[in-house]
Order: structure tokens, then C-alpha cells, then sequence
């Protein structure tokens, strides 16, 4: 038996990563560590009610305390229980652990008290990691990291936290694939293709093509770097391919022809592809706009947000929410009602729903046993997004995420 310590010792440090040293892509299975990553929705955790999430793999307990959301480490320092399989809270501000009692300050971690060792030095000492947490437009923040957090801002698609965009988040779900492949075919529009069933376009009278055609050789024509102060990523106009509407497929005699689901060649639609611009940032962030707020309108409103945020090495959190400039309360409510009445419905069943399925269905060839990330693709010039993407997330991230515990 193991000779009892009653110091403040542990070799279960969370990992760490020292500023300014990003991973590889290829080493980012769970995800970039040291940003911050959306987490639920603030609706999701009433006053004194706790919640437990894994982001990038690591156990995370959520409690809001006098309006205010905390967050700390879901596991005892003592041996490893879950708090969350049996939460106990005997004041607002503390969680106690159901195996042996051990109860830590919800604000800051500290262990303060041991029912069976109420003068034990690991009191005061001990600590559970916490996690900043902030909240903003409707959603909840959390850092996972181990460096002083930088600004928000600084890992949020630019503009979100305007003062006069009105946020409505409405959909999150699990999806059974690493948040890498989700990132890389984001607003990607080769993907569109399989998009052209979807009844969102043919509702919205969205004129998306089949695919785009790159100009040139050079696949990272077209898309602008984002490396200056506040977010890094990179944005998409749009404006530097050539739209393909309809495409011949030709096999032994026989001819198939494939169309958009919305031709603007031939029909009067909403606004142009070529008018929206995309942005993709870290640490896994996409805004997508302007959309009209009605069938065919070709006044630009609401912008499209999303994230994939890593849950383990085969799943994310998949999250979404609209944004609208509104210059008054009432406009805001009327963008809450249409979005949660409407939109949410359109936007989800009739076009992301299929990014669901492409993610998910393509996630064994990315898992398979001997492979790195990445090694079965062939790409061309025709996958430039996915290498953008890939390029700044290398440059610019802050650190690899692993297992709590492990080794880097």
C-alpha cells in the first residue's frame, strides 16, 4: 500500500504548451489548445444548476452562481471521481464530491475542506483547474488552456461581438467525426454539390452553384489572409472563380446532366454568391453572408455562424447561430422570431443537415488504423480552401491540445 501524501503534489497536471509554438495540423486531432471555444448556449445553464460538456477531450463542469457561469475541472483530485455521476453542492459556491466528500470553491478551484481530515495540509493547497468563462450574445465561452487568455475577440469570426449585431444561437448537436474535416470543407464551395437537393435554395431562391472553377494554377488564388491583430484565419469573396451551374457527365454512350437547385441563369434569385464573402478562423469558426431575410430579396441581413469544436478524436460539436444588425429592440426581437420561427428550421433541415452527413460519412477514411491525417487524400488545384485553412491553422494556433495527462 502506498504511503499516504499529504503534500500538494500531483502527476495529473493538465498539459501544457508554451505561447507562440503551434502544432501541425496533422497533430491537432483534438483540437488547438490555449483559445477559446464556444461551449452551449447560455439558456443551457440555469442559476445553480450544473452542466457537464467534454471539450477537446477534457471534462468540464459548469455551474452559474448569483447569474455568473464557472467552470472547473469535472473530476476530484482525491482519485478520480466524476463529480457530474452524482453532483453534491451543500452552498451555492461549492461542489463536494459524493465518493469521500472532498469540496472545492466553484470560483477558483481551491479545495476546501475534507470531512475526514478537516486539518489535512492539501487544503488550500490542492486545486482543480478552472476555466475563464465568458458570456456574450447568447452564448457561453470557455478557455481551454493553460497561458493567460487573450481577448475573445481574438478567436471569434470579426464582427460578432459588434454592438449592434444581434446574436440568435439555435442549434448544436454531436457529430461523429473529428472537427478537422468539418473545418476544412467549411464554406468550401466544391462541397455545394452536395447541397443541390437541398430545399433551403430552391426556398430561399439561392442562387449556389453546383461547384466553382478555379482560374488559375494556383490553388491559393482567391483567398485573403487574416494575420494581423485580432482573429486569424483567412476570408473568401468568391469573386475569383468561374461558377459551374450545370454539369454533363458522359460514360459509354450515355449522357447525365446535374443542375443547380436554383439556376440564376434562367430565374430571378436572392443575392449572388459572388456578392457573400466567407471567413474561417481559429481556433474553428466560420461566418458566412450577407443572406436576404426573404425568399428572392437581394438586401443582405443575416449572417451565418458556426463552429466545430472538438469533443474527443471522432466527434464535435457542431453549433450554429445567425447574426442581423438590428438599431433597435423591436428589430431584435423581430430577428429572434424569424430566425427561431423560420430560418432555424430551413437552415438546419434543408441545407446543413447534408454537411452532417458528408462529415460523418467521410470520417472512416480519416481514422483508419496506419494512416496520419490527411495521407489517403489526393488533392489538386482545386482544393486550395482546405489547404488555406490548413496553412493558417498550422501558422497561427497556440499550442497541440492532448489527453489530460498525457504527454506532448
Amino acid at each position: 500500500m502506498n504511503k499516504p501524501a499529504d503534500v500538494a503534489t500531483s502527476n495529473r497536471s493538465l498539459p501544457t504548451t508554451r505561447p507562440g509554438e503551434p502544432c501541425t495540423y496533422e497533430d491537432a486531432e483534438l483540437g488547438f489548445r490555449n483559445h477559446w471555444y464556444p461551449a452551449m448556449f447560455s439558456a443551457d445553464v440555469r442559476e445553480t444548476e450544473f452542466k457537464t460538456l467534454t471539450i477537446l477531450g477534457e471534462d468540464i463542469l459548469f455551474k452559474r452562481i448569483d447569474g455568473r457561469v464557472y467552470a472547473v475541472r469535472d473530476e476530484c483530485l482525491h482519485r478520480g471521481f466524476r463529480f457530474s455521476a452524482k453532483p453534491e453542492s451543500f452552498t451555492k459556491n461549492t461542489i463536494t464530491c459524493h465518493f469521500h466528500g472532498f469540496t472545492y470553491n466553484l470560483k477558483n478551484g481551491d479545495l476546501i475542506g475534507i470531512p475526514s481530515d478537516p486539518e489535512s495540509k492539501l487544503i488550500g493547497k490542492l486545486k482543480l483547474h478552472s476555466y475563464p468563462v465568458e458570456e456574450v450574445k447568447g452564448m457561453l465561452f470557455v478557455f481551454i488552456g493553460d497561458i493567460d487568455p487573450p481577448p475573445l475577440a481574438d478567436d471569434l469570426q470579426p464582427g460578432f461581438l459588434d454592438t449592434d449585431v444581434h446574436v440568435v444561437p439555435f442549434h448544436k448537436e454531436e457529430v461523429h467525426s473529428n472537427w478537422r474535416i468539418a473545418a476544412d470543407s467549411a464554406s468550401e464551395f466544391n462541397h455545394v454539390f452536395m447541397h443541390k437537393d437541398d430545399f433551403l435554395l430552391k426556398y430561399w431562391k439561392q442562387p449556389l452553384p453546383l461547384v466553382e472553377m478555379p482560374k488559375g494554377d494556383n490553388p491559393y488564388e482567391g483567398y485573403v489572409p487574416l494575420e494581423g491583430s485580432g482573429p486569424k484565419g483567412f476570408k473568401d469573396v468568391f469573386r475569383e472563380v468561374i461558377p459551374v451551374f450545370e454539369y454533363k457527365i458522359e460514360c459509354e454512350g450515355e449522357v447525365g446532366v446535374v443542375r443547380s437547385a436554383f439556376n440564376p441563369q434562367t430565374e430571378q434569385g436572392s443575392i449572388p454568391f459572388g456578392q457573400m464573402e466567407a471567413v474561417l478562423v481559429l481556433p474553428c469558426g466560420l461566418s458566412i453572408g450577407p443572406w436576404g431575410s426573404e425568399p428572392g430579396s437581394l438586401a443582405g441581413e443575416y449572417v451565418h455562424y458556426e463552429w466545430y469544436v472538438p469533443i474527443d478524436e471522432t466527434h464535435h460539436r457542431y453549433i450554429i447561430a445567425w447574426g442581423k444588425k438590428v438599431s433597435s429592440e423591436g428589430e431584435a426581437l423581430k430577428a429572434e422570431h424569424d430566425v427561431r420561427t423560420r430560418w432555424s428550421y430551413f437552415e438546419y433541415e434543408g441545407f446543413n443537415k447534408s454537411d452532417v452527413l458528408a462529415n460523418e460519412g467521410t470520417q472512416r477514411a480519416y481514422s483508419e488504423a496506419g494512416y496520419a491525417f490527411g495521407e489517403k487524400e489526393n488533392l489538386s488545384r482545386i482544393d486550395g480552401y482546405c489547404l488555406m485553412w490548413r496553412r493558417m491553422a498550422a501558422k497561427h494556433n497556440r499550442g497541440r491540445q492532448v489527453r489530460y495527462g498525457g504527454k506532448k
